[in-house]
């Protein structure tokens, strides 16, 4: 039985500890490549104003989505990415070394996405890849999005999710209770951790479910675009101009 539960937030972020050097090796090999398309999908959509805009990064890991909404603006934009584990966060400033991104404002905080030590309407989006389903309480991570965010702003979220057409729902299953822990313990050395992360996806709340919780929190005009078959979903929502 797995130590880690996200009901003991410690354990979750020594887990992310422990696999964030190989955790992109990990991603590319475990998706088969598919991440990069749905990571994509999901800058496109929190990008498509070239108006000046603030992304606010939740649980960024190794930063691949700020630094993507990054690469396509010319002129400066600021990025704050924010994730509770230390090993996460210094793998993201490594990797922003490599590309050309000295013109934008980009910073790094180490905080829990329940309790942002922001200011409240400072962002113009939020996005969060991968990640609520690992947050002890979704719906004060999406009030706390929902607090930061300027009148009129939108909330990204791309998660895994659990497809609804039966035959790709067994596949998945079975490719999730199978091979995925085995190779995520080859490429990781800590089995224990893919495994917790493919039982999370299984026991993770409908996308529908997903949804409601963000009208809760107070946004509007929610969509949920599924990927893959329903391998990976975005879901979509927006802070009133009026609030």
């Amino acid at each position: 039985m797995t130590g880690y539960n996200k009901n003991d937030p410690e354990t979750i972020q020594q887990m992310f500890g422990s696999i964030a050097k190989n955790y992109d090796k990990a991603n590319g090999i475990l998706s088969m490549q598919m991440h990069k398309h749905w990571n994509a999908q999901l800058v496109e959509q929190i990008a498509k104003s070239k108006q000046s805009m603030s992304l606010l990064d939740l649980c960024c890991g190794t930063g691949d989505i700020a630094f993507q909404f990054l690469k396509k603006f010319q002129h400066p934009q600021s990025a704050i990415l924010v994730d509770f584990c230390e090993e996460m966060l210094v793998c993201a400033q490594e990797k922003a070394q490599r590309f050309n991104l000295s013109h934008h404002d980009i910073k790094y905080i180490q905080a829990n996405v329940q309790e942002l030590p922001l200011e409240s309407e400072q962002v113009n989006c939020v996005s969060m890849a991968y990640g609520i389903r690992n947050v002890k309480d979704p719906l004060k991570c999406l009030q706390e999005a929902y607090r930061v965010l300027k009148p009129g702003g939108m909330i990204g979220i791309l998660e895994l999710t659990k497809p609804k057409n039966p035959l790709i729902r067994f596949g998945h299953s079975l490719y999730l209770r199978i091979v995925l822990p085995t190779l995520g313990k080859w490429i990781t050395a800590n089995q224990e951790a893919y495994q917790y992360l493919c039982n999370s996806i299984g026991t993770f709340i409908p996308s529908i479910h997903l949804e409601e919780l963000l009208k809760k929190a107070g946004f509007v005009y929610t969509k949920i675009q599924p990927l893959t078959f329903g391998v990976a979903t975005i879901l979509i929502g927006w802070k009133p101009s009026n609030a």
